[in-house]
């Protein structure tokens, strides 16, 4: 069975809320993705000093009953007795990302939790728990939060007490979204139902884009999302938050105020879930809504020529009471099938269009 890994619930900015509150809800269409931002390629930005252990176990250190450790043949640090491990001091340089560490457990499901030590003092700072396999296997360790920092990366076993720990080296420190800031969680590329996508698997992960420039009427960045979980994203003062969806890729929009701007995005799954982000930071104009009718059986809008052939539906609640497309007159009409309440008007939108809600009250 492969490795999985537990991000800490320390390290990071917490989203308690999974609950749609975005008011621009947006589904991409077919056809290839936009490109947005690059999502890679990965890059190395400083080795570990011995971190391949070469040199012996020069640098290394170990805490914990037994306080020893031996060099096996790979090479290979085999630790017993729940010792802990402590890495080579190492300055996490700026814009550093993740760091591999190659660890197993032999005849164990232990979880190995990892931390960052500050070498001028202070408490170790949560990182991520894994949960390794029997054999030695690299496994990336989130360093996002301590860049800038000189630490020793602290691999602490737990509930396996009697069991040997075994650590094949670790590092190099690396990038893997290029000009990206990572403020917590771990950043992973892969592909995701079809598309190379930033993955998050039953965590967290806070990130920012690099700046982007604004063109012509594109005022509007914006990320494909799917997946179980909640995406928070802003640009300046502008937030919108999106409850994504299994079933397909639903786009989310922000608006940004000057010639250009830079994408922040936190991203938080259901428990056990995962979320698929990309293409990120593309470029959407924003439509209109207005001339807005509404009553029991049918609701009338202008959303103009921009929004032909986009998707609008008609919500009471969390029931969706009709739905039909945008003409190219730029007209809507919908019909609700008689229902009643306060409700609203939801123009879905795609890659380069950003769609817009407004609240309604559909009466007799």
């Amino acid at each position: 069975m492969g490795g999985q890994s537990i991000p800490d619930p320390g390290i990071a900015v917490r989203i308690v809320s999974a609950t749609l509150v975005a008011t621009l809800v947006i589904v991409a269409s077919a056809g290839a993705a936009p490109a947005g931002v690059p999502l890679g390629p990965a890059s190395d930005l400083l080795a570990v000093p011995n971190g391949d252990l070469l040199s012996g176990l020069v640098g290394w250190g170990v805490m914990g009953p037994a306080t020893s450790m031996v060099l096996a043949d790979g090479p290979v640090i085999s630790a017993s007795d729940n010792t802990t491990v402590l890495g080579p001091v190492v300055a996490i340089p700026q814009g550093a990302q993740v760091m591999p560490v190659s660890i197993g457990v032999p005849g164990a499901n232990a979880f190995v939790q990892v931390r960052a030590r500050p070498e001028g003092g202070g408490p170790d700072i949560p990182l991520i728990t894994l949960v390794p396999d029997r054999g030695v296997r690299s496994m990336d360790v989130p360093v996002g939060a301590v860049a800038g920092q000189t630490v020793r990366i602290v691999l602490d076993p737990v509930s396996s007490f009697g069991r040997r720990l075994l650590v094949g080296g670790m590092g190099p420190v690396r990038a893997v979204l290029a000009g990206w800031s990572v403020a917590g969680g771990l950043p992973v590329v892969a592909r995701s139902w079809g598309r190379s996508a930033i993955r998050v698997d039953d965590g967290m992960l806070t990130a920012t884009t690099p700046e982007v420039a604004m063109s012509g009427a594109s005022r509007y960045l914006g990320v494909a999302v799917r997946g179980s979980g909640t995406v928070v994203a802003s640009a300046g003062g502008a937030q919108t938050r999106l409850t994504a969806s299994d079933g397909s890729w639903t786009w989310l929009h922000v608006r940004v105020a000057g010639a250009e701007g830079r994408m922040a995005i936190t991203a938080t799954t259901t428990e056990g879930g995962r979320l698929a982000l990309g293409p990120v930071a593309t470029l959407a104009r924003g439509v209109s809504l207005s001339a807005l009718r509404a009553s029991a059986g049918r609701v009338t809008a202008k959303v103009g020529p921009l929004a032909t052939g986009l998707r609008v539906q008609v919500r009471v609640g969390a029931r969706i009471v009709g739905t039909a497309r945008v003409a190219p007159s730029g007209m809507v009409s919908i019909a609700t099938s008689g229902a009643r309440g306060r409700g609203s008007v939801v123009v879905l939108g795609d890659a380069s269009r950003a769609g817009i809600t407004r609240a309604i009250r559909l009466t007799r």
